[in-house]
């Protein structure tokens, strides 16, 4: 077994008289992170690191029935997948891609060969993948402020390095 996407085994296997092959080519991870840039005068401004952006992956699957795949078949549950938004397990090997869970957020097939009948006998698709992250309820802490309690900040014309009156509404 090369790899599992869903329900969907990659593998080659070849006993003589079956060729039983689904794999993938072209397979890219690609991930990043947020940061917030603080201008300072003068000075170069500082990063702050914000959080990850999610990883995204991009693979393409070659669907041909002499390798035993019903391609029409096998598109039909790609886009069941990415039209239920089902989330999926995408394993190489036993061992998870990124955090191991992905939706389908695109599926783009290129009809190959068509047989004089309409029959489909290969068709190349490219899959793009974004990782899946579950939602993280945490307790917030709320700040309230009473009338009485809120600062009014009144900035002058003549501003200068942080010259602020500070006057207190009652």
């Amino acid at each position: 077994m090369i790899g599992v996407l869903g329900n969907i085994q990659f593998k080659v296997s070849f006993d003589g008289t079956n060729n039983n092959i689904l794999n993938f080519s072209d397979l890219k991870l690609s991930g990043g992170a947020n940061y917030e840039e603080h201008k300072r005068r003068g000075l170069k401004p500082v990063l702050e690191f914000i959080d990850l952006k999610t990883d995204v992956v991009s693979l393409k699957i070659t669907l041909r029935t002499d390798f035993g795949v019903n391609p029409l078949e096998m598109a039909k549950k790609l886009n069941l997948y990415k039209n239920t938004g089902e989330v999926l397990k995408f394993l190489l090997g036993n061992k998870p891609v990124g955090n191991g869970e992905f939706v389908i957020t695109s599926c783009n097939y290129g009809y190959e060969y068509i047989t004089n009948n309409g029959l489909v006998r290969n068709l190349d698709v490219s899959l793009s993948l974004m990782e899946y992250t579950k939602v993280i309820y945490e307790n917030i802490e709320i700040i309230t402020k009473t009338k009485q309690n809120t600062e009014k900040q009144i900035v002058n014309e003549d501003f200068n390095q942080g010259a602020i009156e500070r006057w207190y509404m009652n």
